[in-house]
């Protein structure tokens, strides 16, 4: 298109990590291109290059930030082919902006209307009744080609970054950020690789931030699914949309509940439990996706000295071990199942003298257990846990 002197003002809703592209010149130096995506509107979009050395190109990537409204001064126009939007986030712009350092100009936009530009950072850039459950991920088959999903997800916990090898011997930072909605109790994990998103992340919190995430990039780890942050993706964080308000209350109303997230296995198994042996749940653990099931075991190890480090959430849980004829496993017992198996609270637990607390101990320790598990790869939780009497069934494997 020949537009000139165009000035287009508009909110960074993402960015992609700078690369280097062909040889070193003669110079010595390398040229680069970096790209981001801005939206002026509740449903205008556009993505936009960025050329030139290697040093501007890292230097612009740092300056701006996902949440700036800027100024683009004197753009090139250019109309979108399929090469050039394989590896960029879907917008409703049939052009892409493309700035050349020297002869565009982006800067930080200081005018009065500003503000009217933030509440665009909380609008989907795609349809958000369009977007997958957990539930449905966790059931993708493995593919070797590349599978993108769209998500509402809300925060369950942000790791720290740390920092990994690549198989080039690159250093890269990585971040991973367990996901749930209410599609399933297990949680899935995102991992995040540029720095940006890593950044932002920091700044999530824990059953309150809400993500609805555009083309995620599904994989899969040792047999287990999860999702990541790629060059397609945007992230848009605390969406405004109904379903995201509901989505977030129903987490709260889920953590804040007696069991917390125990009571959400047992509301979702239903009668999905089917009786195992210990060998059985390992096995199925290593699928990866998520399961319960039923157990006929010795109770081997049950520490109740571990109370005195809990802090009574209601997402406390002690590690527990169970051994039958094919082997034994660990999982965890949450303080309320621990409660009804033990018919004493958490709190006359710690208050117990020693020798009493022992004596409750040895009542179930290696004695033969009914126990109902759910998987939560790699997790295994309790759901429930009582002495077996002669009116059980015995289980046949």
């Amino acid at each position: 298109m020949n537009i000139k002197n165009a000035l287009i003002v508009a909110i960074v809703i993402a960015k992609n990590s700078p690369r280097t592209i062909g040889s070193k010149k003669k110079n010595g130096e390398s040229r680069g291109v970096t790209s981001f995506t801005v939206r002026d509107s509740d449903v205008d979009t556009i993505n936009v290059d960025v050329w030139g050395s290697e040093y501007f190109v890292l230097t612009f990537y740092e300056r701006f930030l996902v949440g700036d409204v800027v100024e683009i001064t004197s753009p090139k126009i250019c109309v979108k082919t399929g090469d050039n939007e394989t590896y960029r986030p879907q917008v409703t712009s049939p052009f892409y902006l493309s700035l050349n350092e020297g002869m565009s100009d982006v800067s930080i936009h200081s005018g009065e209307a500003f503000s009217l530009y933030l509440p665009l950072l909380h609008i989907p850039t795609k349809q958000s009744s369009g977007y997958y459950g957990l539930a449905e991920v966790l059931k993708l088959p493995d593919e070797s080609n590349n599978v993108y999903v769209d998500l509402l997800v809300v925060v369950k916990t942000v790791k720290p970054a740390k920092t990994i090898k690549t198989r080039a011997g690159v250093d890269m930072s990585v971040r991973s950020v367990e996901i749930m909605d209410n599609t399933t109790p297990a949680a899935i994990t995102l991992d995040i690789f540029d720095v940006d998103t890593i950044q932002r992340a920091g700044e999530w919190r824990p059953l309150e931030s809400v993500l609805f995430i555009a083309e995620a990039r599904v994989s899969w780890r040792a047999r287990a699914v999860n999702v990541q942050v790629c060059a397609k993706t945007v992230i848009t964080h605390q969406p405004h949309t109904a379903d995201a308000e509901a989505l977030r209350l129903h987490i709260r109303n889920q953590a804040t509940a007696r069991g917390g997230e125990a009571a959400a296995w047992a509301a979702w198994s239903g009668e999905r439990s089917c009786a195992a042996s210990v060998t059985q749940v390992r096995d199925r653990v290593a699928g990866g996706a998520p399961f319960c099931a039923s157990l006929h075991a010795l109770l081997t190890h049950l520490d109740l000295d571990e109370l005195s480090t809990l802090d009574n959430s209601t997402e406390d849980n002690i590690r527990v071990r169970f051994a039958d004829h094919t082997g034994e496993l660990t999982a965890r017992l949450p303080i309320n199942v621990l409660e009804d198996t033990l018919g004493y609270s958490i709190d006359q637990l710690k208050a117990m003298p020693a020798e009493n607390r022992g004596a409750v101990r040895w009542a179930i320790l290696l004695e033969q257990c009914t126990v109902k598990l759910a998987a939560s790869p790699p997790r295994l939780i309790v759901l429930a846990l009582r002495r077996a009497t002669q009116a059980d069934p015995i289980p046949l494997y």
